[in-house]
Protein backbone atom coordinates (compact mmCIF):
# COMPACT_ATOMS: atom_id res chain seq x y z
CA UNK A 1 0.00 0.00 0.00
CA UNK A 2 1.07 3.59 -0.63
CA UNK A 3 0.11 5.82 2.33
CA UNK A 4 1.15 9.09 0.69
CA UNK A 5 0.42 9.78 -2.97
CA UNK A 6 0.94 13.51 -2.58
CA UNK A 7 3.25 15.58 -0.36
CA UNK A 8 3.03 19.34 0.16
CA UNK A 9 6.11 21.04 1.57
CA UNK A 10 5.33 24.48 2.97
CA UNK A 11 8.47 26.61 3.12
CA UNK A 12 11.77 26.50 1.25
CA UNK A 13 15.29 27.07 2.50
CA UNK A 14 17.62 24.20 3.29
CA UNK A 15 14.94 22.24 5.16
CA UNK A 16 12.28 22.48 2.47
CA UNK A 17 14.49 21.79 -0.50
CA UNK A 18 16.43 19.01 1.18
CA UNK A 19 13.11 17.34 1.96
CA UNK A 20 11.95 17.80 -1.64
CA UNK A 21 15.15 16.44 -3.21
CA UNK A 22 15.57 13.58 -0.74
CA UNK A 23 11.97 12.37 -0.74
CA UNK A 24 11.70 12.65 -4.52
CA UNK A 25 14.81 10.51 -4.88
CA UNK A 26 13.63 7.87 -2.41
CA UNK A 27 9.86 7.82 -2.94
CA UNK A 28 9.64 8.91 -6.56
CA UNK A 29 11.83 6.30 -8.23
CA UNK A 30 9.04 3.81 -9.01
CA UNK A 31 6.89 4.94 -11.97
CA UNK A 32 4.20 2.44 -10.96
CA UNK A 33 3.62 4.25 -7.65
CA UNK A 34 4.14 7.92 -8.47
CA UNK A 35 4.30 10.38 -5.58
CA UNK A 36 3.51 13.99 -6.35
CA UNK A 37 5.72 16.39 -4.37
CA UNK A 38 5.03 20.10 -4.37
CA UNK A 39 6.85 22.88 -2.54
CA UNK A 40 5.33 26.29 -1.94
CA UNK A 41 7.36 29.07 -0.38
CA UNK A 42 6.89 32.75 0.29
CA UNK A 43 9.04 35.17 -1.66
CA UNK A 44 8.67 37.57 1.28
CA UNK A 45 10.42 35.30 3.78
CA UNK A 46 14.11 34.74 3.04
CA UNK A 47 16.23 31.81 4.18
CA UNK A 48 18.16 32.51 7.38
CA UNK A 49 21.36 31.28 5.74
CA UNK A 50 23.71 31.27 8.75
CA UNK A 51 23.97 27.50 9.19
CA UNK A 52 27.08 27.25 7.06
CA UNK A 53 28.99 24.61 9.04
CA UNK A 54 27.98 20.96 8.90
CA UNK A 55 28.85 17.54 10.31
CA UNK A 56 30.01 14.47 8.32
CA UNK A 57 26.53 12.94 7.94
CA UNK A 58 25.82 15.37 5.11
CA UNK A 59 28.11 13.39 2.79
CA UNK A 60 25.86 10.32 2.77
CA UNK A 61 22.74 12.47 2.45
CA UNK A 62 24.04 14.25 -0.64
CA UNK A 63 25.19 10.95 -2.08
CA UNK A 64 21.70 9.53 -1.55
CA UNK A 65 20.19 12.51 -3.34
CA UNK A 66 22.68 12.01 -6.17
CA UNK A 67 24.57 15.31 -6.21
CA UNK A 68 28.17 15.24 -7.53
CA UNK A 69 30.50 16.55 -4.84
CA UNK A 70 32.06 19.01 -7.28
CA UNK A 71 28.70 20.82 -7.48
CA UNK A 72 29.12 21.95 -3.87
CA UNK A 73 32.34 23.73 -4.80
CA UNK A 74 31.08 25.30 -8.01
CA UNK A 75 27.56 26.17 -6.83
CA UNK A 76 27.54 26.40 -3.00
CA UNK A 77 30.88 28.15 -2.30
CA UNK A 78 31.97 25.10 -0.29
CA UNK A 79 35.18 24.36 1.57
CA UNK A 80 36.01 21.33 3.71
CA UNK A 81 35.85 21.17 7.48
CA UNK A 82 38.22 19.21 9.73
CA UNK A 83 36.46 20.20 12.94
CA UNK A 84 36.13 23.13 15.35
CA UNK A 85 38.74 25.22 17.16
CA UNK A 86 37.55 26.65 20.48
CA UNK A 87 39.35 29.82 21.58
CA UNK A 88 39.06 31.34 25.04
CA UNK A 89 36.81 28.68 26.56
CA UNK A 90 39.20 27.55 29.32
CA UNK A 91 39.87 30.80 31.16
CA UNK A 92 39.28 33.62 28.68
CA UNK A 93 42.84 33.86 27.42
CA UNK A 94 44.09 34.63 23.94
CA UNK A 95 43.81 32.15 21.08
CA UNK A 96 47.56 31.52 21.38
CA UNK A 97 47.36 30.40 25.01
CA UNK A 98 43.77 29.24 25.39
CA UNK A 99 42.46 26.97 22.66
CA UNK A 100 41.58 23.37 21.99
CA UNK A 101 40.30 21.49 18.96
CA UNK A 102 37.40 19.13 18.35
CA UNK A 103 38.26 17.22 15.16
CA UNK A 104 36.12 14.66 13.38
CA UNK A 105 38.53 11.72 13.54
CA UNK A 106 37.76 9.58 16.60
CA UNK A 107 40.43 8.32 19.00
CA UNK A 108 41.66 4.97 17.65
CA UNK A 109 42.52 1.78 19.50
CA UNK A 110 46.16 0.67 19.46
CA UNK A 111 47.96 -1.90 21.62
CA UNK A 112 44.64 -2.89 23.14
CA UNK A 113 43.56 0.55 24.32
CA UNK A 114 42.14 3.78 22.95
CA UNK A 115 44.54 6.68 22.51
CA UNK A 116 42.46 8.32 25.25
CA UNK A 117 43.77 5.69 27.67
CA UNK A 118 47.36 5.92 26.44
CA UNK A 119 47.38 9.71 26.72
CA UNK A 120 45.81 9.66 30.17
CA UNK A 121 48.25 6.98 31.30
CA UNK A 122 51.14 9.31 30.50
CA UNK A 123 49.36 12.43 31.69
CA UNK A 124 48.62 11.17 35.19
CA UNK A 125 52.22 9.97 35.53
CA UNK A 126 53.53 13.41 34.55
CA UNK A 127 55.15 12.01 31.39
CA UNK A 128 53.46 14.31 28.86
CA UNK A 129 52.34 17.91 28.74
CA UNK A 130 50.99 17.64 25.20
CA UNK A 131 47.27 18.35 24.82
CA UNK A 132 45.14 15.38 23.84
CA UNK A 133 43.85 16.97 20.64
CA UNK A 134 47.45 17.30 19.48
CA UNK A 135 48.48 13.78 20.56
CA UNK A 136 45.56 11.38 20.31
CA UNK A 137 44.60 11.69 16.63
CA UNK A 138 45.69 12.83 13.19
CA UNK A 139 43.27 15.48 11.97
CA UNK A 140 44.31 18.42 14.15
CA UNK A 141 47.72 18.38 12.44
CA UNK A 142 45.91 19.88 9.43
CA UNK A 143 44.35 22.78 11.36
CA UNK A 144 47.30 25.15 11.67
CA UNK A 145 48.46 24.70 8.08
CA UNK A 146 44.95 25.20 6.62
CA UNK A 147 45.12 21.80 4.97
CA UNK A 148 42.41 19.74 3.34
CA UNK A 149 41.28 16.36 4.71
CA UNK A 150 40.99 15.18 1.08
CA UNK A 151 43.80 14.66 -1.39
CA UNK A 152 43.63 16.27 -4.81
CA UNK A 153 42.79 12.91 -6.39
CA UNK A 154 40.34 11.68 -3.72
CA UNK A 155 37.08 10.33 -5.22
CA UNK A 156 33.77 12.01 -4.49
CA UNK A 157 32.78 11.78 -0.84
CA UNK A 158 35.92 9.82 0.12
CA UNK A 159 39.02 10.82 2.08
CA UNK A 160 41.64 9.27 4.38
CA UNK A 161 39.90 10.94 7.36
CA UNK A 162 36.37 12.03 8.18
CA UNK A 163 35.31 15.49 7.05
CA UNK A 164 32.33 17.80 6.61
CA UNK A 165 31.65 21.07 4.77
CA UNK A 166 31.53 24.79 5.18
CA UNK A 167 29.07 26.15 2.66
CA UNK A 168 26.63 28.90 1.83
CA UNK A 169 23.30 27.56 3.07
CA UNK A 170 21.29 29.75 0.71
CA UNK A 171 23.31 28.50 -2.26
CA UNK A 172 22.93 24.93 -1.02
CA UNK A 173 19.16 25.41 -0.98
CA UNK A 174 19.34 26.76 -4.54
CA UNK A 175 21.33 23.70 -5.63
CA UNK A 176 18.82 21.37 -3.99
CA UNK A 177 15.97 23.32 -5.62
CA UNK A 178 17.59 22.91 -9.04
CA UNK A 179 18.03 19.16 -8.56
CA UNK A 180 14.53 18.62 -7.15
CA UNK A 181 12.84 20.69 -9.84
CA UNK A 182 14.67 18.90 -12.64
CA UNK A 183 13.43 15.61 -11.20
CA UNK A 184 9.78 16.60 -11.12
CA UNK A 185 9.12 18.41 -7.86
CA UNK A 186 6.54 21.15 -8.44
CA UNK A 187 7.47 24.61 -7.17
CA UNK A 188 5.48 27.76 -6.63
CA UNK A 189 5.49 30.94 -4.59
CA UNK A 190 2.66 31.86 -2.30
CA UNK A 191 1.86 33.26 1.11
CA UNK A 192 -0.09 31.05 3.51
CA UNK A 193 -3.13 32.86 4.91
CA UNK A 194 -5.01 29.96 6.51
CA UNK A 195 -4.56 26.31 7.41
CA UNK A 196 -7.63 24.07 7.56
CA UNK A 197 -7.56 21.39 10.25
CA UNK A 198 -9.58 18.18 10.49
CA UNK A 199 -9.58 14.88 12.33
CA UNK A 200 -6.73 13.55 10.19
CA UNK A 201 -4.60 16.64 10.83
CA UNK A 202 -4.13 19.22 8.08
CA UNK A 203 -6.97 19.32 5.54
CA UNK A 204 -5.74 22.11 3.27
CA UNK A 205 -3.47 25.13 3.01
CA UNK A 206 -5.01 28.37 1.78
CA UNK A 207 -2.81 30.86 -0.10
CA UNK A 208 -3.18 34.61 -0.44
CA UNK A 209 -3.89 34.31 -4.18
CA UNK A 210 -6.92 32.11 -3.46
CA UNK A 211 -5.38 28.71 -4.12
CA UNK A 212 -6.41 25.87 -1.82
CA UNK A 213 -3.71 23.19 -1.71
CA UNK A 214 -4.30 19.67 -0.42
CA UNK A 215 -2.07 16.63 0.07
CA UNK A 216 -1.82 13.33 1.90
CA UNK A 217 1.23 14.49 3.85
CA UNK A 218 2.22 18.03 4.81
CA UNK A 219 5.78 19.01 5.72
CA UNK A 220 6.17 22.18 7.78
CA UNK A 221 9.36 24.06 6.86
CA UNK A 222 8.10 27.50 7.91
CA UNK A 223 10.86 28.16 10.43
CA UNK A 224 10.27 29.22 14.00
CA UNK A 225 6.75 30.35 12.98
CA UNK A 226 5.66 26.71 12.73
CA UNK A 227 2.54 27.63 10.77
CA UNK A 228 1.32 24.04 10.45
CA UNK A 229 2.77 22.11 13.38
CA UNK A 230 2.44 24.93 15.90
CA UNK A 231 -0.21 27.44 14.94
CA UNK A 232 -2.59 25.01 13.22
CA UNK A 233 -2.06 21.75 15.14
CA UNK A 234 -1.08 23.34 18.46
CA UNK A 235 1.82 21.00 19.15
CA UNK A 236 3.61 22.54 22.15
CA UNK A 237 7.22 23.68 22.24
CA UNK A 238 9.67 22.11 24.69
CA UNK A 239 12.02 24.91 25.68
CA UNK A 240 15.68 24.52 26.61
CA UNK A 241 15.98 28.16 27.65
CA UNK A 242 16.81 27.20 31.25
CA UNK A 243 19.82 25.18 30.05
CA UNK A 244 21.06 26.91 26.90
CA UNK A 245 21.16 30.66 27.52
CA UNK A 246 22.10 31.99 24.08
CA UNK A 247 18.96 33.13 22.27
CA UNK A 248 20.23 35.70 19.78
CA UNK A 249 22.71 35.90 16.94
CA UNK A 250 24.08 38.66 14.74
CA UNK A 251 25.69 37.59 11.46
CA UNK A 252 27.81 39.42 8.90
CA UNK A 253 29.82 38.19 5.87
CA UNK A 254 33.37 39.51 5.49
CA UNK A 255 35.25 39.84 2.20
CA UNK A 256 38.56 38.04 1.76
CA UNK A 257 41.48 40.48 1.43
CA UNK A 258 42.45 38.90 -1.90
CA UNK A 259 41.24 36.17 -4.26
CA UNK A 260 43.74 33.53 -3.13
CA UNK A 261 43.40 34.21 0.61
CA UNK A 262 44.37 31.08 2.60
CA UNK A 263 41.27 29.21 3.78
CA UNK A 264 40.96 27.76 7.25
CA UNK A 265 39.82 24.15 7.17
CA UNK A 266 38.08 24.39 10.53
CA UNK A 267 35.34 26.40 12.18
CA UNK A 268 36.46 28.92 14.78
CA UNK A 269 34.35 29.37 17.93
CA UNK A 270 35.74 32.10 20.17
CA UNK A 271 34.25 32.60 23.63
CA UNK A 272 33.09 36.15 24.38
CA UNK A 273 31.67 38.01 27.36
CA UNK A 274 28.08 36.92 26.68
CA UNK A 275 28.42 34.03 24.22
CA UNK A 276 30.74 33.16 21.36
CA UNK A 277 31.65 34.29 17.86
CA UNK A 278 32.15 32.12 14.81
CA UNK A 279 34.31 32.42 11.70
CA UNK A 280 33.85 30.11 8.71
CA UNK A 281 35.96 30.46 5.58
CA UNK A 282 34.09 29.91 2.33
CA UNK A 283 35.81 30.26 -1.03
CA UNK A 284 34.56 33.80 -1.63
CA UNK A 285 34.13 35.19 1.88
CA UNK A 286 34.27 34.54 5.59
CA UNK A 287 30.99 33.92 7.38
CA UNK A 288 31.02 35.42 10.86
CA UNK A 289 28.64 36.08 13.69
CA UNK A 290 28.06 36.40 17.42
CA UNK A 291 25.77 33.99 19.28
CA UNK A 292 24.80 35.55 22.62
CA UNK A 293 22.38 35.72 25.52
CA UNK A 294 19.98 38.68 25.34
CA UNK A 295 19.83 38.60 29.16
CA UNK A 296 23.54 39.43 29.28
CA UNK A 297 24.11 41.49 26.13
CA UNK A 298 22.07 44.00 24.13
CA UNK A 299 21.78 43.80 20.36
CA UNK A 300 23.83 46.99 20.00
CA UNK A 301 26.57 45.56 22.19
CA UNK A 302 26.59 42.38 20.10
CA UNK A 303 26.93 44.32 16.86
CA UNK A 304 29.75 46.37 18.39
CA UNK A 305 31.54 43.18 19.47
CA UNK A 306 31.26 41.78 15.97
CA UNK A 307 32.54 44.98 14.36
CA UNK A 308 35.47 45.06 16.77
CA UNK A 309 36.30 41.47 15.89
CA UNK A 310 36.34 42.36 12.19
CA UNK A 311 38.77 45.23 12.70
CA UNK A 312 39.76 46.67 9.33
CA UNK A 313 38.17 43.80 7.36
CA UNK A 314 35.49 44.75 4.85
CA UNK A 315 31.88 43.71 5.65
CA UNK A 316 29.87 42.61 2.60
CA UNK A 317 26.53 43.48 4.21
CA UNK A 318 25.04 45.11 7.26
CA UNK A 319 24.94 42.91 10.38
CA UNK A 320 21.77 40.82 10.50
CA UNK A 321 20.05 40.20 13.84
CA UNK A 322 18.37 36.84 14.44
CA UNK A 323 16.21 35.61 17.30
CA UNK A 324 16.67 31.95 18.19
CA UNK A 325 14.13 29.69 19.85
CA UNK A 326 16.05 26.91 21.58
CA UNK A 327 14.23 23.61 22.05
CA UNK A 328 11.94 21.40 19.99
CA UNK A 329 8.34 20.46 19.31
CA UNK A 330 6.93 17.92 21.73
CA UNK A 331 6.02 15.93 18.62
CA UNK A 332 7.67 16.63 15.27
CA UNK A 333 5.31 14.24 13.47
CA UNK A 334 1.70 15.00 14.34
CA UNK A 335 -0.98 13.13 12.41
CA UNK A 336 -0.32 13.94 8.72
CA UNK A 337 2.18 16.74 9.39
CA UNK A 338 5.95 16.46 9.71
CA UNK A 339 7.97 19.43 10.99
CA UNK A 340 11.53 19.93 9.72
CA UNK A 341 14.24 22.47 10.40
CA UNK A 342 13.45 25.35 12.71
CA UNK A 343 9.76 24.41 12.74
CA UNK A 344 10.71 21.14 14.47
CA UNK A 345 13.45 22.37 16.78
CA UNK A 346 16.78 24.13 17.12
CA UNK A 347 19.94 23.85 19.20
CA UNK A 348 22.31 26.81 19.12
CA UNK A 349 24.88 26.27 16.34
CA UNK A 350 27.97 25.65 18.48
CA UNK A 351 28.42 22.10 17.13
CA UNK A 352 26.83 22.67 13.70
CA UNK A 353 23.84 20.38 14.18
CA UNK A 354 21.12 22.34 12.33
CA UNK A 355 21.34 20.65 8.93
CA UNK A 356 22.06 17.32 10.61
CA UNK A 357 18.67 17.37 12.34
CA UNK A 358 16.95 17.85 8.97
CA UNK A 359 18.85 14.86 7.61
CA UNK A 360 18.12 12.65 10.61
CA UNK A 361 14.42 13.56 10.67
CA UNK A 362 14.04 12.64 6.99
CA UNK A 363 15.91 9.37 7.41
CA UNK A 364 13.95 8.43 10.53
CA UNK A 365 10.67 9.37 8.85
CA UNK A 366 11.42 6.89 6.09
CA UNK A 367 12.44 4.25 8.64
CA UNK A 368 8.99 4.55 10.21
CA UNK A 369 7.06 5.11 6.99
CA UNK A 370 3.71 3.43 7.67
CA UNK A 371 1.85 1.07 5.37
CA UNK A 372 -1.31 3.09 6.05
CA UNK A 373 -1.61 6.78 6.81
CA UNK A 374 -3.63 6.06 9.96
CA UNK A 375 -0.88 3.94 11.60
CA UNK A 376 0.43 5.59 14.74
CA UNK A 377 2.93 3.32 16.54
CA UNK A 378 5.76 4.20 14.17
CA UNK A 379 4.90 7.87 14.41
CA UNK A 380 4.97 7.69 18.20
CA UNK A 381 8.35 5.95 18.18
CA UNK A 382 9.73 8.54 15.75
CA UNK A 383 8.71 11.33 18.11
CA UNK A 384 10.33 9.64 21.10
CA UNK A 385 13.58 9.11 19.23
CA UNK A 386 13.74 12.67 17.91
CA UNK A 387 13.00 14.17 21.33
CA UNK A 388 15.76 12.02 22.84
CA UNK A 389 18.17 13.16 20.14
CA UNK A 390 17.42 16.80 20.90
CA UNK A 391 18.14 16.09 24.57
CA UNK A 392 21.48 14.58 23.58
CA UNK A 393 22.44 17.62 21.51
CA UNK A 394 21.38 19.92 24.37
CA UNK A 395 23.61 17.99 26.78
CA UNK A 396 26.60 17.99 24.47
CA UNK A 397 26.42 21.71 23.75
CA UNK A 398 25.79 22.49 27.42
CA UNK A 399 28.93 20.53 28.34
CA UNK A 400 31.10 23.16 26.65
CA UNK A 401 29.79 25.84 29.00
CA UNK A 402 29.32 24.20 32.38
CA UNK A 403 32.84 22.77 32.65
CA UNK A 404 34.54 25.97 31.50
CA UNK A 405 36.95 27.61 33.91
CA UNK A 406 35.64 31.08 33.10
CA UNK A 407 34.03 33.14 35.85
CA UNK A 408 34.85 36.60 34.51
CA UNK A 409 31.40 37.82 33.38
CA UNK A 410 27.79 37.38 34.54
CA UNK A 411 27.15 35.15 31.52
CA UNK A 412 29.88 32.67 32.43
CA UNK A 413 28.98 32.75 36.12
CA UNK A 414 25.38 31.97 35.19
CA UNK A 415 26.52 28.90 33.28
CA UNK A 416 29.05 27.63 35.80
CA UNK A 417 27.20 28.54 39.01
CA UNK A 418 23.46 28.87 38.30
CA UNK A 419 22.36 26.67 35.38
CA UNK A 420 20.91 23.37 36.58
CA UNK A 421 22.61 20.54 34.71
CA UNK A 422 20.07 18.00 33.39
CA UNK A 423 20.30 14.61 35.15
CA UNK A 424 21.25 12.92 31.87
CA UNK A 425 24.41 15.04 31.65
CA UNK A 426 25.16 15.13 35.37
CA UNK A 427 25.17 11.33 35.51
CA UNK A 428 27.81 11.26 32.77
CA UNK A 429 29.94 13.90 34.47
CA UNK A 430 29.81 11.97 37.74
CA UNK A 431 30.78 8.77 35.96
CA UNK A 432 33.58 10.46 34.05
CA UNK A 433 35.03 11.80 37.27
CA UNK A 434 36.03 8.18 37.90
CA UNK A 435 36.83 6.87 34.41
CA UNK A 436 37.33 7.82 30.80
CA UNK A 437 34.31 8.02 28.48
CA UNK A 438 33.25 4.89 26.63
CA UNK A 439 30.46 4.48 24.10
CA UNK A 440 28.63 2.13 26.47
CA UNK A 441 28.30 5.06 28.90
CA UNK A 442 26.13 6.93 26.43
CA UNK A 443 22.93 4.93 26.53
CA UNK A 444 21.07 6.86 23.88
CA UNK A 445 18.47 5.42 21.55
CA UNK A 446 20.27 7.17 18.70
CA UNK A 447 23.16 9.57 18.86
CA UNK A 448 25.47 11.82 16.91
CA UNK A 449 28.32 12.22 19.37
CA UNK A 450 30.38 9.29 20.62
CA UNK A 451 32.63 8.95 23.65
CA UNK A 452 35.60 10.37 21.77
CA UNK A 453 33.66 13.55 20.95
CA UNK A 454 32.91 14.08 24.62
CA UNK A 455 36.51 13.46 25.55
CA UNK A 456 37.85 16.10 23.19
CA UNK A 457 35.74 18.64 25.12
CA UNK A 458 36.56 17.21 28.55
CA UNK A 459 40.31 17.07 27.87
CA UNK A 460 40.29 20.45 26.14
CA UNK A 461 38.77 22.08 29.22
CA UNK A 462 40.90 20.00 31.61
CA UNK A 463 37.94 18.16 33.16
CA UNK A 464 39.69 14.81 33.65
CA UNK A 465 39.08 11.95 36.13
CA UNK A 466 40.01 13.37 39.51
CA UNK A 467 41.88 10.26 40.66
CA UNK A 468 43.22 9.05 37.37
CA UNK A 469 42.10 5.84 35.65
CA UNK A 470 42.40 2.22 36.67
CA UNK A 471 43.93 0.99 33.42
CA UNK A 472 47.14 2.90 34.10
CA UNK A 473 48.02 0.50 36.90
CA UNK A 474 48.28 -2.29 34.34
CA UNK A 475 49.62 -0.38 31.31
CA UNK A 476 53.35 0.15 30.98
CA UNK A 477 54.27 3.79 30.20
CA UNK A 478 56.60 2.61 27.43
CA UNK A 479 53.65 1.07 25.57
CA UNK A 480 51.70 4.31 25.67
CA UNK A 481 54.74 6.32 24.63
CA UNK A 482 55.19 4.03 21.66
CA UNK A 483 51.55 4.42 20.63
CA UNK A 484 51.64 8.22 20.75
CA UNK A 485 54.96 8.24 18.88
CA UNK A 486 53.29 6.15 16.17
CA UNK A 487 50.40 8.65 16.00
CA UNK A 488 52.93 11.49 15.71
CA UNK A 489 54.49 9.84 12.63
CA UNK A 490 51.07 9.52 10.98
CA UNK A 491 50.36 13.19 11.76
CA UNK A 492 53.64 14.22 10.12
CA UNK A 493 52.84 12.14 7.04
CA UNK A 494 49.37 13.69 6.78
CA UNK A 495 50.88 17.19 6.77
CA UNK A 496 53.33 16.21 4.03
CA UNK A 497 50.68 14.68 1.78
CA UNK A 498 47.69 16.98 2.19
CA UNK A 499 47.07 20.01 -0.05
CA UNK A 500 46.01 23.34 1.37
CA UNK A 501 42.32 24.10 1.37
CA UNK A 502 42.79 26.79 -1.28
CA UNK A 503 44.66 24.32 -3.51
CA UNK A 504 41.86 21.81 -3.12
CA UNK A 505 39.03 24.25 -3.90
CA UNK A 506 40.93 25.59 -6.92
CA UNK A 507 41.21 22.04 -8.23
CA UNK A 508 37.51 21.34 -7.64
CA UNK A 509 36.55 24.46 -9.59
CA UNK A 510 38.93 23.84 -12.47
Amino acid sequence: MIPYRSILIVGGGTAGWMAAAYLQRVLGSNPETPVQIRLVESIEIGSIGVGEATVPTLLSTLQAIGIPESDLFTQADATLKNGIRFNGWKHGGSAATDHYDHPFDPPVSLAGHSTMVHWMNLRQRGLTEQAFDMAGGVQTALFDKNQSPKFLDSPDYQAPITYAYHLDAIKLAALLRKVASERGVQHSYGEVTDVEVGEEGIKAVQLKDGQRLTADLYIDCTGFAGLLIGKALNVPWVSYADSLLCDRAVACPIAHPHAQQPLRSYTTATARAAGWTWEIDLQSRTGSGYVYSSAHCSDDEAVATLRQMHGSASPMAEPRLLKMRIGHRARMWEKNCLALGLAGGFIEPLESTGIFMIERALQSFLDFLPATASAQHGRNKFNVLMADLYDELRDFVLLHYVISGRRDTPFWRAYTEEVVIPPSLQELLDLWDEKLPHNTDIQRKQSLFAAGNYFYILAGLNRLPSKGIGQSSYLAPAVSQGVLAHIAKIRAAAVQQSPTMREFTNKMRA
